[in-house]
């Protein structure tokens, strides 16, 4: 009877293979989650098999570990994707990972498959990045409260995602010069920094306190707008400014901007124009986006609030009666505009 001795990397990949299995069961059958659940799916048949192929269970040559690499640029991608439009139709996104079922086929030249796959995770993660900076764009356009939907904390893991994956590829091509020690050690902090972001990102989408809901039809009045502007179809600067200046008396005299989650629809339906309409007078002829602009007078409500009643000086029930629907938020787009905090702000009136 053979013994199996298990290494730490070993035990680690356990442990990695039923955290994914459980975080699996955590999101299955919620619609905004198809695409991580299949990143959790392939990241469990990797560490499975990379038990079986480091311990030589059931599988020698060819070793299928690679093949999986394939799509986990893809899947990224997906998820991103998923995240910002909601349900995703999987059949129709499976060409994206043609790439990992094609590398079924060719595991026996393993190497060059994992240089595949990291050029592949470049070409996707660009495309998840370019995904996710035209969200954050077009949320700037409708919502006032775009910081309560951004997806910043994304950006930021797949920055990180990227860089272990980088570092790893180098592991993988100068294997051979490092001593055993160096290359198992290496391996251990590779695939523990790898498990350590999947539990990361699953916390996050299950902890996210809103998605924003219809994205793809707020997309298509921004995208004919910027259209319409393109072919110059938009009138003239002058009207904007006109209309502009309509905007901007409405919203000061009615104080609207003061509701949480204010919109563009809203604003739209108040004053009887297009969301398109609103969106592009703004732009045009104040040289902001919606969001921007009503966090504008947003500010200039808080900063009037603070003049006029320096002995009650609650700097958040302040924000939230301006608007701001949070702490945070409230705090960001203050330093944006002023360049100091809020606390920062009230010593200086002092």
């Amino acid at each position: 009877m053979t013994t199996i001795t298990l290494a730490p990397v070993n035990i680690l990949h356990i442990i990695y293979a039923a955290l994914a299995l459980f975080s699996l069961a955590l999101i299955f059958g919620k619609q905004r989650f198809k695409a991580l659940a299949l990143l959790l799916a392939a990241h469990f048949v990797q560490e499975i098999f990379n038990i079986f192929e480091e311990l030589n269970i059931f599988i020698e040559d060819p070793i299928v570990t690679p093949a999986v690499q394939l799509a986990i640029g893809p899947l990224y991608y997906l998820f991103a994707k998923n995240l910002i439009y909601g349900n995703l139709q999987v059949k129709r996104n499976l060409v994206h990972l043609l790439p990992a079922f094609i590398g079924l086929g060719f595991t026996a030249w393993w190497p060059e498959l994992l240089k595949v796959a990291f050029v592949l995770l470049l070409i996707y993660f660009f495309l998840t990045f370019r995904l996710l900076s035209h969200y954050h764009r077009v949320l700037a356009e409708i919502t006032a409260d775009c910081d309560t939907y951004a997806l910043d904390w994304l950006t930021r893991t797949l920055v990180v995602v990227g860089f272990i994956e980088f570092v790893d590829f180098i592991r993988l091509n100068v294997q051979l010069e490092l001593s055993y020690e160096v290359f198992t050690n290496w391996y251990f902090v590779s695939e523990l920094l790898s498990m350590a972001i999947t539990i990361y990102l699953v916390l996050k989408v299950l902890r996210q306190p809103q998605l924003f809901a219809g994205f793809a039809e707020f997309e298509k009045i921004v995208n004919t707008k910027q259209t319409a502007e393109n072919n110059g179809q938009t009138g003239e600067l002058d009207q904007a400014r006109t209309i502009f200046v309509e905007i901007s008396e409405y919203l000061k005299k009615s104080q609207a901007y003061r509701q949480a989650k204010y919109s563009l629809r809203q604003l739209a339906g108040e004053m009887g124009l297009s969301e398109q309409m609103i969106s592009w007078s703004i732009n045009q002829g104040g040289g902001l986006s919606f969001s921007d602009y009503v966090n504008s007078l947003r500010i200039e409500a808080v900063k009037q609030s603070f003049l006029d009643t320096p002995e009650q000086r609650n700097i958040l029930q302040t924000a939230f009666d301006a608007g701001f629907n949070s702490k945070s938020t409230f705090n960001a787009v203050f330093k944006r505009n002023l360049g100091v905090t809020p606390s920062q702000y009230l010593k200086n009136l002092q």
